[in-house]
C-alpha cells in the first residue's frame, strides 16, 4: 500500500522536552546537597547541659548562652550559644539544635531581642563589659556601649516593648540600691533610669522574678521573686502590671487557684500574649531552720484577658530553666533538678491544650509571626529544599519519559492534505514554522467563521425584538378597544343635531290591537323646526304606558300606511300598535308574515 511509504516523524516532540535533560542531574546535585545539610543538622549535638543560661526568643528560634554546667551553680559558666528550630518538628531527645558563634560566659543572667528581631543583647556581665549584642545576620558579637555600675546583681529580668523596641529591667545595674527601672535603647545603645514605687507601693524592690511581655494587654507583668535583702515576700504571690506606655503600675485582681510564691523560677507567654506560663521554681514559703525550700515542678497558666489561674499537671522540678512557648506548647530545657543536679539534655515539651507532657514538638502549619532569623540555615529551610529538590526531580523524569512514550506511539504525519494518497515516492516533511503558520492559519479561519455566525445571531435576535416590539401595540389596540357606537346623522343644515338611533323592527305574529305592543314612544322631528327643540329617536326607548286622549290628533291613524309625525320634545306620543320600525322609514308587515315584502 502506498501508505507505507509516508514519512513520519515525532523528532519535534523530542526535540521539544529535550532541554530538560541537562538539567536534571544539576536538581540531583542540589538535592543531594541539600540532604547532607539537613542530615547534618539533624545529628548535630546539641548544648552541653547547663543550668542558668540566658535565653531569648525570636519568631522561629530559641536562643540559649552560657550557663553552668557544674552542680551547685559553683563551676565556671561557659560560652556555648546554640538556636533551637521551631519551625520543624523534633523528637525531645534529639532536638533540631543549631550551633552559632560562641558569646560571653556568664550564668544567671537575663537576655532580650530588638523588635525588629535582628540583635540580641544580654546583661550582668564581667566588668570592663557590661552588656555585649549579638548580630543576627553577621553572627559577631560586639560590646555595649551602656554603663551599667550595679551589673553584678543577679536575679534582673529583661523584657522588650513590642510596641516601641525599648527594653525594661526592674530594680536593675543603672544604681547599685536596686531602686531603679532601667531602659535600654537598642538605637543608642544607652540605658537610663526612671524611679521605682516605694517599698509600700505594688512593687517593692526584689530579685529572681519573673517578668514578661504580654502583647495582649501591652504591658510588662511579674510574678514572684524575693525583697532587696533576699528575703521571702509574705503574701507576694500577686501579678503586677507596668503599663509602659502612661509608666503606671498597678496589681491585677485574678481568680482560680493561685500559685505558690517561689522564685528562681522560669516565666513566659504564648505568642499573642494572651497567656502567661509559670513553671518551677523554688518555693518561698517558710520552712522549718535546717530545711532546704522544695524544687517545684508545677506548671500555672494565666489567661491574660479573663485573669483567671489555670493549674496544669506537675512536670520534673526545675530552677534556673530556659523556657518558652511555641504552638502552645510549652519547652524547657537546662537547669538544676530536685537533686541540685544540672538537668539531663532531654528537652520537657508540655502541650497546654491537652494539659499533658509529651515527647515531640509539633510546629505550625502556618505562623503569624514576623521577624528575620539568624544567618544560618535552618533545618527547616533545608527540608523543605530537600523535598522540593526531589519533588522537582521526579516531576521532571515521570513527565520526560511520559511524553516520551505518548509520541513514541503516535507519530506524526508530515504530508500535506493536498497530497496525493496514491502517490508511493516519498515527499520531504513541511518545516516545524510551517506547519504551525499553518495551524496558526486555520485558527484563524476558525476564530473568523465563529465571529461571522455570532454577528448574524445577535442581528437575528435584533429583528425578533423590532418585530416583537411593533406587535406589541397592535395586541394592546385589539385589546384595549372602546365597544363600537351606533352611527350618528347630523343634519347639516344645522351645527348640532341629535344622535339619531337605528334599531331593528321588532317581528311579531300578534294582530293590530290599537296599541303599541312594545309600550315604546317614537319621536322624530318636522322638516324646519327648530332641532335644539326636538329629539329625533328612531331607535326604541323604554317607556311606560301612556295613554292618548281620544280629542288628541294623533288618536286618527291611518292604518294602510304609517306616516311620520312630528311633535315636540316635550310632547312625546305613542307610536299605535301595529307599526313596525325598520332602517329609517316605517311600514307594516302582514300578521304572520314578519318577512314578506311590501310593495309600495
Amino acid at each position: 500500500m502506498a501508505t507505507h511509504n509516508r514519512p513520519y516523524t515525532n523528532t519535534r516532540h523530542r526535540r521539544r522536552h529535550f532541554p530538560y535533560l541537562p538539567a536534571l542531574p544539576l536538581l540531583l546535585l542540589l538535592s543531594t546537597t541539600n540532604y547532607n545539610h539537613y542530615a547534618h543538622a539533624q545529628t548535630s549535638p546539641g548544648p552541653t547541659p547547663v543550668s542558668g543560661p540566658a535565653f531569648a526568643r525570636t519568631s522561629t528560634r530559641l536562643y540559649i548562652l552560657g550557663g553552668n554546667p557544674i552542680n551547685g551553680n559553683n563551676g565556671p559558666p561557659l560560652t556555648q550559644f546554640y538556636s533551637l528550630d521551631l519551625t520543624i518538628p523534633w523528637n525531645n531527645t534529639t532536638p533540631a539544635w543549631t550551633e552559632l558563634s560562641a558569646g560571653p560566659a556568664q550564668a544567671i543572667f537575663p537576655a532580650t531581642f530588638s523588635l525588629d528581631q535582628t540583635k540580641m543583647i544580654v546583661f550582668h556581665l564581667q566588668a570592663p563589659t557590661n552588656a555585649s549584642r549579638y548580630d543576627v545576620n553577621t553572627g559577631v558579637w560586639t560590646p555595649s556601649s551602656a554603663v551599667l555600675p550595679g551589673s553584678n546583681f543577679q536575679g534582673i529580668g529583661a523584657v522588650t516593648d513590642t510596641n516601641t523596641g525599648l527594653v525594661y529591667m526592674t530594680a536593675g545595674y543603672t544604681t547599685r540600691m536596686r531602686d531603679s527601672l532601667d531602659v535600654y535603647n537598642f538605637v543608642t545603645d544607652s540605658a537610663t533610669k526612671t524611679a521605682m514605687p516605694g517599698p509600700d507601693k505594688v512593687l517593692p524592690a526584689r530579685a529572681y522574678y519573673g517578668n514578661v511581655w504580654s502583647k495582649y494587654r501591652k504591658s510588662i507583668l511579674y510574678f514572684g521573686g524575693y525583697n532587696i535583702a533576699n528575703q521571702p515576700i509574705v503574701g507576694g504571690n500577686v501579678v503586677t502590671e507596668l503599663v509602659t506606655a502612661t509608666q503606671n503600675w498597678n496589681t491585677l485582681t485574678t481568680s482560680g487557684p493561685v500559685p505558690p510564691m517561689r522564685a528562681d523560677h522560669c516565666m513566659t507567654t504564648n505568642e499573642d500574649g494572651t497567656m502567661m506560663v509559670v513553671f518551677g521554681g523554688r518555693s518561698t514559703d517558710p520552712v522549718p531552720n535546717g530545711q532546704k525550700n522544695p524544687y517545684l515542678g508545677d506548671v500555672y497558666i494565666l489567661n491574660t484577658i479573663t485573669l483567671t489561674w489555670t493549674q496544669g499537671n506537675p512536670g520534673e522540678p526545675r530552677i534556673y530553666a530556659a523556657c518558652t512557648v511555641s504552638n502552645n506548647q510549652l519547652i524547657v530545657w537546662g537547669g538544676t533538678d530536685s537533686n541540685d543536679l544540672v538537668a539531663p539534655a532531654k528537652v520537657l515539651v508540655y502541650n497546654l491544650t491537652s494539659a499533658s507532657w509529651i515527647s515531640t514538638f509539633t510546629p505550625k502549619t502556618t505562623t503569624s509571626e514576623t521577624g528575620t532569623d539568624d544567618s544560618h540555615v535552618s533545618a527547616g529551610a533545608i527540608a523543605g529544599g530537600v523535598v522540593a529538590g526531589v519533588a522537582v526531580l521526579c516531576a521532571c523524569v515521570l513527565f520526560y519519559i511520559f511524553r516520551r512514550r505518548r509520541h513514541s506511539r503516535t507519530l506524526v504525519c508530515t504530508i500535506s492534505d493536498n497530497e496525493d494518497t496514491n502517490d508511493n515516492q516519498s515527499k520531504p516533511a513541511a518545516s516545524p514554522k510551517t506547519r504551525e503558520d499553518e495551524e496558526l492559519q486555520r485558527l484563524r479561519v476558525q476564530l473568523q467563521n465563529q465571529q461571522e455566525q455570532l454577528d448574524l445571531q445577535r442581528r437575528l435576535l435584533v429583528l425578533q425584538q423590532q418585530q416583537q416590539h411593533l406587535q406589541t401595540p397592535l395586541q394592546q389596540s385589539h385589546i384595549s378597544l372602546p365597544p363600537q357606537q351606533p352611527q350618528v346623522y347630523h343634519d347639516p343644515s344645522s351645527g348640532y343635531q341629535q344622535p339619531v338611533y337605528y334599531s331593528l323592527a321588532p317581528m311579531t305574529s300578534q294582530a293590530y290591537s290599537g296599541q303599541s305592543d312594545l309600550n315604546q314612544s317614537y319621536v322624530d322631528s318636522t322638516p324646519g323646526s327648530n332641532p335644539q327643540a326636538l329629539v329625533n329617536h328612531l331607535v326604541p326607548m323604554p317607556m311606560p304606558p301612556i295613554g292618548v286622549p281620544s280629542s288628541s290628533p294623533l288618536a286618527t291613524i291611518v292604518a294602510t300606511k304609517p306616516i311620520v309625525i312630528a311633535a315636540p320634545a316635550s310632547k312625546l306620543t305613542l307610536a299605535p300598535a301595529g307599526v313596525r320600525h325598520d332602517s329609517n322609514y316605517w311600514e307594516e308587515r302582514p300578521p304572520g308574515n314578519p318577512h314578506a315584502i311590501i310593495t309600495p
